[in-house]
């Protein structure tokens, strides 16, 4: 079978797994390179490849990837059992970046009223928590007016998740949608084509960056992301809702924002410098 074809049917088997399109990408493109490399359905051909990326200057986390790619090919191809043999490398978990509420507020102050589209943009990626793909899938009929809440659908996994949103929210929501003269079914639309398409993460990239500049604050999607659930998790809402909320499929991966607000505390409590205090 050539090349080509063995990538389509691999994609397709990823598709069924309810794997994202940036994954599919990503594990197709490295298991072209295997292939192409000469690569054979066994680990250790596989730890020769690995050993030349490392050679290149791959870091642990860019191997990580490859692995899980390469074993997922080899579970399609039927040998589960090459596929356990090859572990990933370590890679030191990094604490997730949040910004202070008062960075949050900033950011908004510079994002002008009548830029409601850009408004919303921020507003849902903070106030809801959502993945970048997340939000420029969302359509208007996700949106329940009647209960304030929104259907998030095929997320990370293929997992559909409710959340809901504060009135607050859902106003600035009516309010955008009103000014709209089109018939586009996104939620959030491109604004300088002829026919409104669905706004595209790069857009939402450089809007982000546009009004970080003009703030003075380094803040990326996934950034509004983890400052809403650590400002949750702050103001004492239970972690399992949390969980929910991302729609993490396993409560460890949502326990790391248990570290960040120790982290928190910890800077808090320095400051304080309360002990250091009795001992001068």
């Amino acid at each position: 079978m050539e090349l080509k074809e063995t990538l389509e049917e691999y994609e397709t088997y990823l598709d069924l797994e309810g794997k994202s399109p940036n994954t599919i990408r990503m594990y197709s493109y490295y298991v072209g390179r295997y292939l192409e490399w000469g690569g054979k359905p066994n680990a250790r051909s596989a730890l020769r490849f690995l050993a030349k990326l490392r050679r290149q200057g791959y870091s642990n986390k860019s191997l990580n990837l490859v692995v899980q790619a390469l074993r997922s090919y080899f579970r399609f191809e039927g040998y589960d059992e090459e596929a356990e043999k090859l572990k990933p490398p370590k890679v030191p978990r990094s604490l997730p970046k949040a910004l202070t509420r008062e960075e949050v507020r900033k950011l908004l102050s510079v994002i002008p009223p009548t830029r409601k589209r850009d408004r919303l943009i921020f507003l849902l990626l903070y106030g809801a928590g959502l993945r970048v793909s997340e939000l420029c899938n969302l359509k208007k009929g996700d949106v329940d007016f009647e209960r304030s809440l929104i259907v998030v659908r095929g997320g990370k996994g293929a997992k559909d998740r409710v959340v809901p949103i504060p009135a607050f929210l859902l106003g600035e929501i009516k309010s955008y949608l009103e000014g709209r003269n089109d018939d586009s079914e996104y939620l959030i639309v491109e604004d300088r084509r002829e026919k409104k398409d669905r706004i595209t993460p790069n857009t939402v990239w450089y809007l982000l960056r546009k009004y970080g500049e003009k703030a003075g604050i380094k803040v990326t999607p996934h950034m509004l992301r983890h400052s809403f659930a650590t400002h949750m998790l702050e103001n004492g809402v239970d972690i399992r809702a949390i969980q929910e909320l991302l729609g993490h499929s396993n409560l460890s991966t949502t326990q790391i924002y248990t570290k960040v607000t120790v982290e928190h505390l910890r800077k808090a409590q320095e400051k304080a410098r309360l002990i250091e205090g009795l001992m001068e």
